[in-house]
Order: structure tokens, then sequence, then C-alpha cells
């Protein structure tokens, strides 16, 4: 399949070999524009798209399918609704011209930043982290759209398929941590043995965590754990931004105890889950 000379400026791929490549990067012009009204949400039909989370069907389906369209002229014929059609249309020559220029521009260089970071920790990366999660890493590069905006956190991950979506201004994705967030990121796609395991573990002891989603504290430990072993002096973004203490307060002394064993070797994946559900879990009530 050929590629137009406007689709070929967009869209970057790893510039590794091609059995070793991790993340295929894009530039997209209707993602972005997509991402930036739902920011500013003052277009009417935006006003009302922005109370929808991201992570949604609804939403990942728009922005997938804004995905596969990259380089189109025209949205016409996508299958999108007429009004989120007539709303991306209605923005798209002033954005073109305008802020397109400068965003694209800052995504590309955010993608040739973080390619030199892939290449040497990638390979090791990709392998310790599928191994720690018990599965594989998928046989095709992750496509991720990197855009001026990305929601609230800064970056977001779709499953159906894996689809990441990364903001290149949030401050938490600059230098080091970019590494990191793309592996935290790709790590929502290999996670879900974990997450069964210590819910299936939690029923058996008749426990709840302290706070929902562990699994995803477990995510950002493993991600940053394994980063910081590659990067001297580097300090995981949930540590560096106090992600435990607002959302899994107590968190991080059970994850050092428990669960660090186990990415050491000294432990077992069994033994891992029980003592972490035994030390963060609480007693259900009848």
């Amino acid at each position: 399949m050929s590629l137009s000379r406007t689709a070929l400026t967009g869209l970057l791929f790893l510039g590794a070999a091609r059995a070793e490549s991790l993340f295929e990067f894009h530039s997209n012009f209707w993602v972005n524009l997509h991402h930036f009204l739902y920011q500013q949400a003052a277009d009417p039909y935006y006003r009302e798209l922005a109370k929808h989370d991201l992570l949604t069907p609804e939403m990942e389906a728009i922005n997938n399918r804004l995905a596969n369209l990259e380089g189109a002229p025209s949205l016409k014929d996508s299958g999108l609704e007429p009004e989120l059609i007539a709303a991306l249309e209605r923005a798209a020559p002033a954005y073109k011209t305008g802020l397109w220029i400068e965003h694209n521009r800052g995504n590309l260089a955010w993608i040739e930043t973080v390619k030199p970071l892939i290449a040497k920790h990638g390979a090791a990366l990709s392998k310790e982290l599928a191994a720690a999660y018990g599965t594989t890493w998928p046989s095709q590069p992750i496509r991720v759209d990197v855009a001026e905006h990305a929601g609230w956190s800064g970056a977001y991950t779709t499953l159906r398929p894996t689809h990441i979506t990364i903001s290149s201004t949030a401050p938490g994705n600059q230098g080091a941590s970019a590494l990191e967030i793309l592996f935290h990121e790709a790590s929502h796609s290999l996670i879900e043995r974990v997450e069964k395991a210590l819910s299936a573990e939690a029923a058996s002891q008749n426990k709840l965590f302290q706070r929902r989603a562990f699994w995803h504290a477990v995510l950002f430990y493993t991600a940053g754990e394994l980063t910081r072993r590659h990067l001297d002096g580097y300090t995981p973004y949930a540590i560096k931004n106090g992600l435990y203490d607002r959302g899994w307060a107590g968190a991080l002394p059970v994850l050092e105890k428990d669960w660090k064993p186990y990415l050491d070797g000294k432990i077992d994946f069994a033994t891992a889950v029980q003592r972490m559900v035994a030390d963060y879990g609480v007693a259900r009530t009848p």
C-alpha cells in the first residue's frame, strides 16, 4: 500500500530492525484535532462529547476510527456520526493552517526524543515486563498516536485493538519518563493475568483491597521499577508524582515488601500475590 506525502510526514516507525519493533508511532491530524476539540470543549457537539471519558467504548471507537483515517482529506465516507463529522470538518481548515503545524512539530520532536531510549532499553524491558506479567509481548508493534492533548492523565490505552494515545506536552511524559510511560501504557495489554490472580486470591482470603483497582498500583510499580533498573538515578513516575499517596495509600511499602522480591526472582508469582492480598486487603464485612 502506498502512502501520500502527507501521511509519510505524519507517520514514523521505530528505527530498529522490523523483528524488534515494539511501537508504531503516528502524529495523526484527525486524532490530534479530535483530542484538541475534546480538551477545549468549545464546540457544542464536543461540549457534550467531553462529558464522556476517553476510555468508554464510544470514545474508543471514535479514536480507533480516526486513527485508521490517517491522511484522509475528508471524513465524508468515514462511517462516523454525522454530527461528529460536521464538528471535525468545521474546525479542520483553521486547525490545519494554524495550531496543527505547531502540534505536529512537537509530536514529531517527542517521537525523535523517545526513539533512542527504546532502541537502547526496549528489547530488554519488553521481555522483563512480559515475564513479570506471565504473558508474551504482542507479536505486532503497538500503535501509538502522539497528540498535543491526550486526556487528563496525559496518556491512555484502549484494548480493541491495543492502541496507546499519549500527549507530547504533558510534563510527566518528558525525558526519561517517556520510556516508562510508554511501557506502562503497553502493560495495560499484559496485566490481565495479574488482575485475575489478585481478584481470585482476594476472594479466597475473603478480603477487599484497601483501595480499588489495586492491580493498577501493581502495574505502576512494575513498569516504574523495571524502568528504574535501566536508567541511572531514575525515579519512577508514581513515586515522583505522589500517585501512591493519592490513589493507593499504604500500597508502596506492600509492593516493596511483597512484589519486589518476585521481580527480583526470589519468590514465585503465587506467593507474591498471596502476600499482597494478605497485607493490603481488609476483611469483607457481612
